[in-house]
């Protein structure tokens, strides 16, 4: 198996119980990678999207709900930008 495969397997006590984490991860970076860009061929085997955590590390300030609006705030004006652009 692949490496991603090989580090998945440390969850071996999670798998053993009969859910099939293992291959529902791997699953979801292929169909990220499939659905990413829909009218292309695939570029990669898999993607997984992940979220830079780092200002709330460097601001102790900064409280992980406000950080978290901000990203869905900026995330409700892309799409109503792109809805706009297609209406």
């Amino acid at each position: 198996p692949g490496l991603q495969a090989r580090l998945l397997e440390v969850f071996a006590s999670q798998i053993a119980g009969g859910k099939r984490y293992d291959l529902a991860a791997l699953a979801r970076r292929t169909a990220h990678a499939t659905y990413h860009q829909p009218h292309t061929v695939d570029a990669a085997v898999g993607l997984a999207f992940a979220m830079d955590l780092t200002p709330l590390v460097a601001d102790p300030g900064l409280s992980p709900s406000e950080f978290t609006q901000a990203h869905i705030a900026r995330f409700t004006d892309d799409v109503a930008g792109r809805i706009k652009r297609w209406s």
